[in-house]
């Protein structure tokens, strides 16, 4: 399974880019996605920064209202003090970074889930995209890019009135499907505070909280 790296959060930002179809760019070792259909400005990322990385990308942040300043970290205390400092304020603070091995994870679609829902799958390169209906009204969707033998999913919804009826588990288990098409040997997300739960009952592993930031205006 995959440790906590430049490399795996690189990865990750790569298929989550590809995903959400943001170009990308780097500042120094920092990847960074523009963000054309929210902010139309850059998120950068890094993971345990030094202070002088900090301080610099911080700087790169105050340019423009817009901007973030996404951090993986398991120094939350720290970082929380060092946004004071360079003039960020905090924005979330509450998403995990998670892994997941794919081994022994199923190969084959899940069944339906339930009389009245559709599932709909495209796929585009490494790119799948996943959505169920009910009686023709969309109820929950996701998708997942695999990059370099890992899988990144993405925007993993359920609408709020469908919830607690295993759509999350089932859209899930058919991105994976689609994953697997391409070898996938690693499963990497970012969870809400809400989706922990689901995630841990599918086995995935904390590796890291996640912290955005912004400038304090």
């Amino acid at each position: 399974m995959g440790e906590l790296s430049e490399e795996l959060l690189e990865t990750w930002v790569s298929g989550w880019a590809q995903a959400r179809g943001y170009r990308m760019r780097h500042e120094g070792r920092f990847p960074a996605a523009l963000l054309h259909d929210k902010t139309n400005d850059w998120e950068y990322f890094a993971l345990e920064p030094s202070h002088d990385e900090f301080a610099a990308l911080a700087s790169s942040a105050r340019h423009s209202p817009q901007r973030l300043f996404t951090i993986v970290t398991r120094r939350l205390d720290e970082i929380h003090g060092a946004a004071s400092v360079y003039g960020l304020q905090v924005r979330s603070a509450d998403e995990v970074f998670m892994v997941l091995a794919m081994e022994g994870q199923d190969v084959e679609d899940p069944l339906p889930p339930g009389d009245g829902y559709e599932t709909y799958t495209l796929r585009s390169g490494t790119v799948g995209d996943v959505s169920v209906t009910l009686d023709g009204a969309p109820v929950a969707s996701g998708r997942v890019a695999v990059v370099n033998g890992i899988a990144v999913y993405d925007r993993i919804l359920t609408d709020p009135e469908y919830r607690r009826l295993g759509l999350g588990s089932y859209v899930m288990r058919a991105l994976t499907a689609v994953a697997l098409e391409h070898d996938a040997e690693t499963g990497l997300l970012i969870s809400t505070a809400e989706g922990l739960e689901l995630y841990r009952y599918l086995g995935w592993e904390p590796l890291a909280g996640v912290v955005m930031l912004e400038p304090r205006l």
